[in-house]
Formats: structure tokens, sequence, C-alpha cells
């Protein structure tokens, strides 16, 4: 188990940023079923006060950032063909 040092030390990249929860929610679900960490970053002031939040921020580690984007990326490709 990690220490929360090693937590709070964990640098997070931005691969996406959102303007509506529902679409931050499934990016995120898409990333947790290939079993990529990752963190909805600003969910709960977009939820609590959505005219001052600046949307949702999705993050992942700097060593899955790339698999992650072309995931997404590959997810919106096949969700236009439909």
């Amino acid at each position: 188990m990690q220490s929360v040092n090693e937590l709070e030390a964990r640098e997070l990249v931005t691969i996406r940023q959102f303007g509506d929860v529902a679409e931050a929610l499934l990016a995120k679900g898409c990333l947790d079923s290939a079993g990529i960490e990752c963190f909805l970053a600003d969910l709960n002031v977009a939820r609590v006060d959505w005219p001052v939040s600046r949307g949702v921020r999705l993050q992942v580690n700097p060593e899955d950032a790339e698999t992650s984007i072309a995931m997404l990326d590959q997810s919106q490709l096949d969700d236009s063909e439909t």
C-alpha cells in the first residue's frame, strides 16, 4: 500500500477537459475498464457550482497518457461511425 506522501507526490497529466460531467464519466469508465488508473479533477466543483467551474479534467499517470489518449480517440471514432 502506498503512503500518503507517495500519493501526494504522484504527478498526473491532464489528457482531456470536459464541459459535461456525463462525458467525463464515460471517458473515465472507458479507461477504468482498460485497467488504466485515472482521476476526474474538479468533479465536485462542477457538480456543486457548475457556472463557476472550468469543467472537469481527466488525469492519468504520465506513463499512461499516450495509451489513454489513443484509446479515447479510437472510442470517439467508433462513436462517429455509428
